[in-house]
């Protein structure tokens, strides 16, 4: 097949998929957005797959403001324009696509099924909620309508997806009640790659470099939006403020990031900026206690996958989430650490817990890597998406049959189903 892999965010994990795919025979064209800040995963290829893979940073005219809704609205029609371009040039036969702002993503679609291809639709989030939250949190006027407008777009772009890909239990519900078959939907949960982040001696080279030396060390790496209740880190640098055995890194970007900034914060809260993907692990192998967040309301529509990076490394995890919410449940099902509500009472109880415990901290670790290996084989996982990518190109072409690809939908399931 000729499949086009788009994560507007450029993750790893999806990156890893691509390659997977690759390697699998596959033609693989990997798209994200460049000037997107958020942590970026491996976009190098390497020489034996050249053939197969191509990554592309998608690029758009004049500059990317990331925290302006207006500049972000424009941004986003820009970038289905690109997206629609390497579609028309790439002629996929499977787009799947990934964390793309929804004004994107409906140009996405119909240029997919314009030019004879599947649409695979991967719900990392209920981004019409998402957009409400955010709205709400700025005190932008009129968020509910916001929501409302974003809501009928997104299940209208979900009806019209060929398949659609969901990474928790929790999203069938919404799904359900806005009208989408439950046999076009499969339930794939994230992953982390096995391959790149392995665990290390904490003593790490990048620990140096932070001066943090024998001190416990709580660190937070990765985006840290106002979803991910920053004051709660800030709250616990208060609280720990007295402790010079103890260190509490913040490695993010973001608008929780940039909030954080703003506030008289404790000397023991330091806060970096992303570092490099080659260090990722490095970074989180100088934990003792790897950090996730996520606001009471945000359950319903986000479940954060820096926490499954955190169990590749073999590090505790202290979570603070809503109990029903999938990393939560992980954490808990794994025995990889602490997982309270986002409270601020719960979230200190919860750190105090992992500081004073050095075998809970040992044995959470030792479970965290355990689980990831027995869970993000990604050799099973590919096998998953292509199960997904069958049931999409089963699906009636929306185009005219001469317009069709040479390989016809039906001839590629076939083939899959017999490799």
């Amino acid at each position: 097949m000729r499949i086009l892999v788009n994560d507007y965010a450029g993750h790893p994990f999806q990156l890893q998929l691509s390659r997977s795919l690759a390697r699998d025979g596959h033609t693989v064209l990997h798209t994200y957005f460049g000037a997107y800040q958020t942590p970026k995963g491996r976009t190098d290829v390497d020489a034996e797959m050249a053939d197969h893979l191509k990554i592309e940073a998608v690029t758009i005219p004049g500059t990317f403001k990331q925290h302006s809704a207006l500049s972000r609205r424009k941004a986003d029609h820009a970038y289905g324009v690109a997206l629609c371009r390497r579609v028309e040039e790439f002629q996929p036969n499977i787009v799947i696509s990934a964390n793309t702002p929804l004004d994107a993503q409906k140009q996405l679609l119909k240029a997919t099924h314009r030019n004879g291809g599947r649409f695979v639709f991967w719900l990392q989030d209920v981004l019409s909620v998402a957009i409400e939250f955010v709205l709400r949190k700025k005190g932008i006027p009129f968020a509910g309508i916001a929501g409302s407008i974003y809501s009928r777009l997104e299940r209208s772009l979900l009806q019209q997806s060929d398949a659609i890909v969901c990474i928790a239990p929790e999203f069938l519900e919404r799904l359900r009640k806005w009208g989408i078959d439950d046999r076009k939907v499969s339930v794939i949960e994230n992953w982390s790659p096995l391959d790149e982040i392995v665990p290390q001696d904490r003593d790490t080279a990048w620990a140096a470099e932070q001066s943090l030396g024998s001190k416990l060390r709580l660190i937070y790496s990765g985006t840290l939006g106002m979803k991910h209740r920053p004051e709660l880190l800030l709250e616990l640098a208060r609280d720990l403020q007295g402790r010079e055995d103890v260190a509490i890194v913040v490695v993010a970007q973001g608008a929780g990031a940039d909030w954080l900034k703003k506030q008289d914060c404790p000397a023991i809260l330091r806060i970096l900026p992303f570092q490099p993907y080659e260090r990722h692990a490095e970074v989180l192998a100088s934990a003792d206690v790897l950090i996730t967040l996520l606001d009471e309301d945000c359950g319903a529509f986000a479940v954060p996958s820096k926490t499954l990076a955190y169990m590749c490394a073999g590090r505790p995890s202290l979570v603070a989430a809503p109990p029903d919410n999938l990393t939560s449940r992980i954490i808990e099902r794994a025995g990889a650490g602490v997982a309270t509500a986002p409270t601020v009472p719960a979230f200190l109880a919860g750190a105090t817990r992992l500081l004073g415990d050095p075998e809970l901290r040992t044995t959470s670790g030792a479970r965290a890597r355990a689980y990831a290996s027995s869970t993000f084989a990604i050799e099973s996982i590919r096998d998953h998406f292509l199960a997904a990518f069958e049931s999409a190109l089963q699906q009636p072409a929306t185009i005219h049959p001469q317009n069709a690809r040479a390989a016809s939908p039906t001839v590629i399931a076939d083939s899959l189903r017999q490799s």
